[in-house]
């Protein structure tokens, strides 16, 4: 049996489920830097520098290292291995902050920001290819996999969000995972997905459709 609902109840619900609907899809991947870049404004973007030590590497036992106000970590206790910068005396590559491992554990960095922002991405690689997935302090997540290997960033991940985030949590089962050129801003107000669209209409034609069946058993009580 259907409970009956008048029309501020009804459209109380819808507009909640449409709410949830966009909570849910509040995040958006992005495939390239050229496509990150227009659906972000004030942008920031922090590049790892060269490592201090002639030796083309500068190891941080504590598991932290800040540049420009953002503080990147790794969660040392969870896998066996370290913290670096690796540069282009050690690499022949740019300057990229690396988790690396002697097994297959989870390695993982965090990049902790100094505000909250809705748009973030940076450059990234792994040994052998593997996937990287992103937590944001928010709840949200998604996954990428890599082409690059070695110490190479030549991947990159974005993306935007509705809800904003201060922190972002990369982890890969692999030996090594590298970064770097983070960058980080407002995103821009999207268009609201088809989904969205969608709910809204079915929204309205509800109210519609309670409406009409009100007046019409209005007209029928007035008429007997």
């Amino acid at each position: 049996m259907f409970m009956k609902m008048n029309p501020a109840a009804l459209g109380a619900a819808l507009m909640l489920f449409v709410g949830t609907v966009n909570a849910d899809a509040g995040l958006v991947p992005y495939a390239d830097l050229a496509s990150w870049n227009a659906a972000t404004a004030s942008k920031t973007t922090i590049i790892i520098p060269n490592p201090s030590s002639l030796s083309g590497f500068d190891s941080f036992p504590g598991g932290s290292v800040s540049y420009g106000g953002v503080t990147f970590s790794s969660d040392l206790t969870t896998y066996n291995g370290g913290f670096f910068n690796v540069g282009p005396v050690y690499s022949s590559l740019p300057a990229a902050l690396t988790a690396q491992q002697v097994g297959f554990d989870l390695v993982n960095i965090k990049i902790t920001l100094a505000g909250p922002v809705t748009s973030f991405s940076f450059d990234f690689g792994t040994f052998d290819g593997y996937d990287v997935t992103i937590l944001l302090s928010n709840g949200n997540t998604a996954t990428k996999s890599s082409t690059a290997n070695g110490f190479a960033t030549s991947n990159f991940f974005g993306i935007t969000d509705t809800t904003p985030f201060t922190s972002v949590l990369v982890t890969s089962g692999t030996e090594s995972l590298s970064l770097n050129n983070v960058r980080f801003g407002v995103a821009v107000s999207a268009i609201p997905e088809v989904s969205t669209w969608a709910m809204l209409i079915l929204g309205f034609a509800g109210l519609g459709l309670a409406g009409y069946r009100r007046s019409r058993r209005s007209a029928a009580i007035a008429a007997g």
